[in-house]
């Protein structure tokens, strides 16, 4: 049983919870893939940066592309739609085994209740992952699974609106 602030944490069962401070982080643990796949040879990369995206809606300035621009610093904002969504054509059909997400530097807590699906159309996806939340400002999440899932487009959601959809990378 964990005590502290990791008891009754709502980390994921790939998950390991990281006391720091008073509060806690959900770490993700080393995967064991089966003889069927095979893990990469190389280093992951962001092969979202600088691809095309979209989004539910824009609230002032805060477009889509800056997901997708390599800096932590500038980030989407949608208005408060029912359910926010931010999508992203990754060009090319990828083996995704990993999606990182770096929630923005303020009001980090309106990241909650978010599917991550991946498919090879914005109308065929399915579930890479959920996250329910809230997220904390500059928050680095890393989503990952056993296998790899393919897939062109990767689309982000807030299920539980009205909300603001807005992250940094």
């Amino acid at each position: 049983k964990l005590a502290g602030q990791c008891s009754g944490n709502d980390c994921n069962l790939n998950q390991t919870c990281v006391p720091i401070g008073k509060d806690y982080y959900c770490v993700p643990l080393p995967i064991n893939i089966s003889e069927n796949f095979k893990t990469p040879n190389e280093e992951p990369k962001n092969v979202a940066l600088g691809k095309m995206c979209g989004q539910s809606s824009t609230y002032l300035n805060e477009y889509a592309e800056h997901v997708v621009d390599g800096l932590a610093n500038t980030h989407d904002h949608t208005k408060q739609d029912q359910t926010p969504y931010w999508w992203v054509d990754l060009g090319n059909i990828y083996n995704i085994m990993r999606i990182e997400v770096i929630n923005r530097h303020t009001s980090g807590y309106r990241l909650h209740d978010l599917d991550i699906a991946v498919g090879a159309r914005l109308d065929d996806m399915s579930i890479f992952a959920h996250y329910k939340g809230p997220a904390k400002n500059y928050e680095h999440l890393f989503f990952q699974c056993n296998r790899y899932t393919a897939g062109r487009y990767v689309n982000l959601t807030i299920t539980k609106g009205p909300e603001f959809f807005h992250v940094a990378e």
